[in-house]
């Protein structure tokens, strides 16, 4: 017995045949709309269409809904909107290959740790608050 599974992947030409041209040039007005606007969310874009709050806005609800079945979510109304949870504070009390005079001099020092993303290398980056010397 064959065992078969099938996919099924909707590409952009695949639904963009569900609708006309006009229908399809009116969603990207709506995307453009929104990029101009700030990315709001669909539901934030929508209001503002359906309450006449953007003044000679020549897009309509409908407009908006098929932007964003034709070109999926906006990657700028997503970007920026997820939610980080604060993490707690790490307290150490080592001191390991300190100058002689740092400690001192400076009594605690609190470094501020933060992983950042340079073309999807991730680098770990540090700074101390008290004598301002960072590393990589």
């Amino acid at each position: 017995m064959l065992n078969v599974t099938m996919l099924r992947i909707n590409t952009l030409d695949s639904i963009k045949d569900k609708y006309t041209v006009k229908e399809y040039s009116d969603s990207r007005k709506a995307q453009s709309n929104q990029d101009i606007i700030r990315c709001p969310s669909i539901q934030d874009h929508i209001r503002y269409v359906e309450n006449n709050m953007l003044l000679n806005c020549p897009v309509t609800k409908a407009d908006v809904l098929h932007a964003e079945d034709i070109l999926r979510p906006h990657l700028g109304s997503l970007n920026s909107k997820t939610t980080r949870n604060k993490l707690s504070h790490v307290f150490m009390n080592t001191c390991n290959e300190l100058p002689k005079g740092m400690l001192v001099e400076h009594g605690n020092i609190t470094l501020a740790v933060d992983i950042m993303n340079i073309i999807e290398i991730l680098f770990v980056m540090t700074t101390s608050r008290a004598i301002h010397f960072g590393t990589e």
